[in-house]
């Protein structure tokens, strides 16, 4: 049931934060989710904004990387 909280490019971006922070050991920086899903940069902001304002993740404002996933890492799809 949880899965339906987002869609799947949003899963897509959440399974890559959790991905990318368990290997690298920090959050990635918007320039990572642009590099890897090959969008702009505006394209990556505002995915962002709104798995923020949806409550998927939360971010420090003002403090790079600090992207935090608020779903749990069972409900996220496998990343293509």
């Amino acid at each position: 049931m949880q899965s339906r909280l987002f869609t799947p490019k949003q899963g897509q971006y959440l399974a890559f934060i959790y991905a990318y922070t368990r290997v690298l050991g920090r959050p990635p920086a918007e320039a990572d989710l642009q590099r890897h899903f090959k969008v702009t940069p505006p394209t990556v902001h505002q995915t962002l904004v709104t798995l923020e304002r949806t409550g998927l993740i939360r971010r420090k404002a003002g403090v790079a990387r600090s992207i935090e996933l608020l779903v749990s890492p069972e409900t996220l799809p496998v990343l293509r």
